[in-house]
């Protein structure tokens, strides 16, 4: 491995201080073709009532209503339609349950010899469908599946309960060189979320990464993605149910790629520089602890090599080149062991006093700069909007879309700029645009 340190090209000589961004990216070089770690894998499916509502096309839905077969019904803590179909009555229509087991056999389907798996489904119970098995018996995960829509665990979801049998199926698993992953997927409103957090804490230190997914409109994405950025994991969001056997196949070939665990940055700096703000640009973007001593970039997936923006303020200098910081990277092997420096180089400020100089910008640099600035208008419009501050919120919604637009990124941009007119005229966000803006800003390539 090696690390790519960028900063712009000149800083002007001032007598002030300034503030230097810098992008810290890990280049995986012959690491990326390297054999992969086995995987000892905990899947926990929500198998609540709400995972089997039908989704129904429009002509459908009326046709139910009319002839008195639907009513309204509270499910998970959230008001949906309940079906009352009689015997013989043909009802052609998937749900959220049938996109997650086609999701599971491809799980199944991609299991290597060496990987184990557990299965646990859960909602007000939680029950152990699959104790670890070994990859190389796929058939019984794929059995399991096949019972899932059979099982009765009652109205209410308790996600916590589902994780902690999860939890202890893994542990059952764990061996020296595997990488343990727990992967959650729910569409509902969970109970006890405080304990969701409680037991993340606890999966980490054990060494297990959780990644999460939310299907809909009526779960919590704010515990969804607090659960997988505690891990280390990834958080997915599917309006459309169809998404899901796409979202687990990503996750799964995230998992079974990565070659070196638990990396991190050490930066050793003079004592007038100092690190402000630090923010994880790659695989997706997060805030995460300005600590010089440990940058945590969690663990190398092929695909998707972890970067990072330092925000650093430095002094004013004469003309030349110094050096801001020397990077280390630590990592762990996946084989097991101490930890290792694998990787080392230093991040360097060229001083100049030509202002036609110090105008110029590198341009993958100042990309980062623009998608954290995004995501950080869109947290802080969200901080806003959750202290009654909707002026506040809508001001900082507009100039994320107008920033969204300018980079090329209309969609998300527009949905920015939709939300705040919907909040100055409903003094709150809509759930759909408040997860699409939560996801979308994350993951902004």
């Amino acid at each position: 491995m090696q690390l790519k340190c960028t900063t712009n090209p000149y800083l002007p000589v001032t007598s002030q201080r300034h503030l230097v961004y810098a992008l810290v990216e890990v280049d995986p070089g012959a690491d990326a073709a390297a054999p992969a770690a086995p995987l000892n894998l905990g899947l926990v499916v929500d198998a609540s009532q709400s995972m089997q509502i039908p989704i129904l096309s429009e002509e459908q839905f009326e046709k139910l209503t009319s002839r008195g077969m639907a009513r309204r019904k509270t499910v998970d803590g959230v008001q949906v339609w309940q079906f009352d179909v009689p015997r013989g009555y043909k009802l052609d229509a998937p749900n959220n349950m049938d996109f997650t087991k086609e999701a599971l056999r491809i799980v199944a389907d991609r299991l290597r010899p060496s990987d184990r798996f557990a299965l646990v489904a859960f909602a007000e119970d939680g029950l152990l469908m699959v104790s670890s098995t070994q990859g190389t018996d796929p058939n019984a995960l794929r059995q399991a599946v096949d019972r899932l829509d059979q099982i009765d665990l009652g109205d209410e979801t308790y996600m916590a309960r589902g994780m902690a049998l999860a939890h202890e199926q893994i542990l059952d698993g764990a061996r020296r060189g595997a990488v343990d992953r727990m992967i959650v997927l729910t569409d509902g409103y969970t109970k006890e979320p405080e304990a969701c957090r409680s037991r993340v804490q606890q999966v980490r230190q054990d060494g297990i990464v959780v990644s999460t997914m939310g299907l809909g409109l009526d779960f919590n994405e704010e515990l969804m993605i607090d659960l997988a950025e505690q891990s280390g994991g990834h958080a997915y969001f599917a309006d459309d149910p169809a998404e899901i056997p796409a979202a687990f196949a990503e996750e799964l070939d995230s998992a079974q790629s990565i070659t070196w665990r638990d990396l991190s940055l050490s930066l050793v700096m003079p004592t007038e520089i100092a690190l402000r703000r630090v923010h994880r640009v790659s695989p997706t973007i997060a805030h995460i602890a300005a600590d010089p001593n440990a940058v945590a970039l969690g663990d190398l997936e092929a695909n998707a090599p972890p970067a990072v923006l330092l925000e650093l303020v430095v002094p004013p200098r004469p003309t030349g080149t110094y050096r801001l910081a020397q990077v280390t990277l630590h990592a762990r092997p996946v084989s097991g062991g101490a930890r290792q420096h694998v990787a080392q180089a230093d991040l360097l400020a060229c001083y100049s006093e030509r202002p036609s100089e110090a105008k110029q910008t590198d341009p993958h640099l100042m990309s980062a700069v623009r998608k954290v600035s995004a995501f950080k208008l869109q947290s802080q419009a969200m901080e806003e909007a959750g202290r009654g501050n909707i002026a506040g919120a809508t001001r900082r919604l507009r100039a994320a879309g107008e920033r969204l637009i300018e980079m090329g990124q209309d969609d998300l941009g527009q949905t920015m700029l939709d939300e705040a007119e919907h909040m100055e005229e409903s003094g709150a966000m809509s759930s759909e645009g408040t997860k699409r803006l939560r996801y979308g800003t994350r993951k902004l390539r």
